[in-house]
């Protein structure tokens, strides 16, 4: 009966029954997507201030950590029994077997069995036991661009780091900049700009400086305190910083209110309550994964999304656009290189026997050292010790260190758009001058959309695209970017020659670094003469004031 006195329907009391179980059913599914992804949280430093994620990575349905240790359990079983002895479990790569902590295999399968007297675990067992011990910490990586494009002109000029630049800091630039100039040319080429770069190789792309990336991990202590003093540099002042630049998402501690400290800060950011949550849906498949992304409701004012197509979506933080794409294929990954690496294999079997004799071996192990970065010896690849290593068995040495170099997860950042070294190259000569220096402000003025003279890179069109993937060896970290940096290779600064200078002859002599003006430096006649010139006391001759002599 209702409360109405009428008797109820037999849809509606179907319903009541059902919806207990209907309950525990979605209450099961939440459970299980809490466990098929392994968490990290990554700090986006945006214009408006910091933006937390929550990053939900798994690789075919299993955290990906899990999915890691499957895929290599599967692999050091060779006698395929489904369990793993200490023989088997001395093949884990060093990298891994160093997680555990464990000095032998034999303490290894001690501990994951939980006694003294197991002398074999279960791959199922010890594939959960060891993904618990495996970091979830990520690598941040740069995307190699062509030279122009990599120079960190915002991070070079923002003094105070703030994320913004002012007229005073550009201003001031070739002043603190001076001893970058290797050449002594007063110019300041991207091979100048860019740290630890020999500037005689100016020919090939290069790879930023992943510090100056707006992007950082929150997995450990040392990461979240170099972020809080990013975060008090970037939008605070002092020893404090103002709640309101978190934009504390919904949940967050209702005591971070004000002026907050570092230490409720690094509280926060232990355990944050993140703006957005991405779920990253990795395949070992090539083109099979996938990205969702979801804003809090919180943050919907400052964050949005589009999803142009499967496996890409568009983030905007305070106008700031980043593309995010997921990266799997990683099955592609190891068979290019096992293919490659047999291939050798074949070229250095030099009696032609099918096999690798100790010492034939030295070439491979080159090969592995070059492209995997893996000490191995004849004896590490050589399972049945008979002194002839098979392909089979270099092909099951490469998959298994293959797995250990995808442990980890890659975010690999690439930035795109304007960059503030090409907005202040105003002649394109891929260097810049002292003039351009100087009145570069006036320049960027048309980007500076909030009318206060403080350019954020968000304002001047810069834009980043993430991609999130297992990892990879060096030898294969080649993305779209890099491939057109290698194909469009030139020279960083390109000289107009006398022939396209103007003004008078000697002046266009005196200009030795040809930047279209003349320095005190520059100029060999009395200065008094160089004071009449200078016309407008800028300290350059111009052409034209070359020209009204």
């Amino acid at each position: 009966m209702t409360s109405s006195g009428r008797p109820s329907s037999p849809f509606v009391a179907s319903l009541a029954l059902a919806l207990p179980f209907c309950l525990s059913q979605i209450s099961r599914l939440d459970a299980a997507d809490e466990t098929a992804a392994d968490r990290t949280s990554l700090a986006i430093l945006a214009p408006g201030g910091p933006v937390v994620a929550s990053l939900k990575i798994s690789v075919d349905g299993q955290p990906y950590r899990l999915w890691v240790t499957t895929f290599l359990t599967r692999r050091i079983d060779l006698d395929n029994n489904g369990e793993l002895s200490a023989e088997e479990l001395a093949l884990i790569p060093e990298r891994l077997m160093a997680a555990t902590g464990m000095g032998t295999a034999t303490e290894l399968l001690h501990k994951a069995a939980g006694s003294s007297d197991a002398t074999t675990i279960s791959q199922h067992d010890f594939s959960e036991w060891f993904a618990e011990r495996l970091s979830r910490s990520f690598n941040i990586i740069a995307g190699a661009v062509k030279p122009a494009e990599a120079v960190r002109m915002a991070a070079l000029i923002d003094q105070n780091s703030d994320g913004r630049i002012n007229r005073s800091e550009l201003m001031s630039a070739r002043q603190w900049m001076r001893f970058r100039d290797l050449d002594d040319d007063q110019t300041f080429t991207a091979a100048e700009l860019l740290p630890f770069r020999d500037p005689r190789n100016q020919l090939s792309s290069v790879v930023p400086d992943a510090a100056d990336l707006p992007f950082v991990q929150l997995t450990d202590d040392q990461a979240i305190r170099r972020t809080v003093e990013q975060i008090r540099k970037r939008y605070g002042s002092g020893k404090t910083i103002d709640a309101a630049v978190l934009r504390l998402p919904d949940g967050a501690d209702p005591s971070l209110t004000g002026e907050i400290t570092a230490d409720q800060l690094s509280s926060f950011l232990t355990n944050p309550v993140p703006h957005l949550t991405m779920d990253v849906l990795l395949s070992d498949r090539a083109n099979a994964s996938d990205l969702k992304i979801t804003v809090a409701d919180s943050a919907t004012d400052f964050c949005s999304v589009t999803t142009p197509r499967r496996g890409r979506s568009l983030l905007k933080i305070d106008d700031m656009p980043i593309e995010i794409r997921p990266r799997g294929g990683s099955q592609t990954s190891r068979g290019f290189m096992v293919n490659f690496l047999l291939q050798r294999m074949v070229a250095y079997d030099e009696d032609k026997n099918g096999y690798l004799s100790a010492e034939e071996f030295p070439q491979l192990q080159q090969d592995l050292t070059g492209q995997l970065q893996v000490q191995g010896s004849f004896q590490d690849v050589d399972l049945n010790s008979d002194g002839m290593l098979l392909r089979d068995e270099v092909k099951a040495f490469i998959e298994r260190d293959a797995i250990a170099t995808q442990a980890h997860i890659d975010v690999s950042v690439r930035q795109d758009g304007q960059t503030l070294f090409k907005l202040l190259d105003i002649n394109s000569d891929r260097r810049l001058s002292e003039r351009e220096l100087r009145e570069g402000f006036d320049v960027l003025l048309k980007y500076d959309v909030s009318g206060d003279e403080q350019l954020s890179e968000a304002e001047l069109g810069t834009e980043y695209a993430l991609q999130i993937g297992l990892g990879q060896a060096p030898s294969l970290r080649l993305d779209s970017m890099a491939m057109m940096s290698m194909q469009a290779r030139s020279t960083d600064a390109v000289l107009p020659g006398l022939s396209g200078l103007s003004g008078p002859e000697w002046f266009r002599r005196m200009d030795r670094n040809q930047d279209h003006d003349v320095s005190r430096r520059e100029f060999l006649a009395p200065q008094n003469i160089f004071d009449q010139l200078d016309t407008n006391h800028d300290n350059l001759l111009s052409a034209e004031e070359a020209s009204a002599l």
